[in-house]
């Protein structure tokens, strides 16, 4: 890839290559760290669940290249990678299990709403050939955005004053 972005299709690939890197980055470090931290039952089914789940993003954004005839490429996202350490960097300082639950909830609950806009922007630039796989990727996102609110308002309300 260029450095240089002219044109609509390279600011696609540019930031599907991101997209690809952030997913990746979820099922190979992210995710399973985050599903060894938890302590509630319903969290950790939750990040199992979106594990799973993310695999297939990661094979549908690798099918979308190949789609479009290039082999799949990842490039570091920068916001991605912030999230995940500032998360790292909370984490750690965080005594109480229910209340490090509840932080872990928000941070994925973040998360989710980066790789939301994140689709949406490459919906918007997705040439017609790859728009239904991004979209299904985006649809599972919301989702699992969706549960993570309702397991956050959970946690928050076993939380003592």
């Amino acid at each position: 890839m260029s450095d240089k972005l002219a044109s609509p299709r390279d600011l696609f690939f540019q930031l599907l290559a991101e997209m690809l890197w952030v997913e990746r980055m979820l099922v190979f470090e992210v995710l399973p760290s985050l599903r060894k931290q938890v302590q509630s039952e319903s969290l950790a089914a939750a990040v199992e669940e979106h594990l799973a789940q993310t695999r297939g993003h990661v094979t549908r954004v690798e099918e979308a290249f190949r789609a479009l005839g290039t082999e799949p490429a990842s490039a570091r996202s920068a916001p991605a990678a912030g999230l995940a350490a500032e998360h790292e960097a909370t984490a750690g300082k965080i005594a109480e299990p229910r209340l490090a639950d509840l932080f872990h909830a928000g941070a994925a609950i973040t998360t989710e709403h980066f790789e939301i806009a994140s689709y949406d922007v490459l919906l918007q630039l997705a040439p017609d050939g790859v728009v239904e796989p991004l979209a299904q990727n985006r649809r599972e996102e919301a989702e699992a955005l969706e549960l993570l609110e309702k397991l956050s308002d959970r946690l928050r309300a076993e939380l003592p004053a």
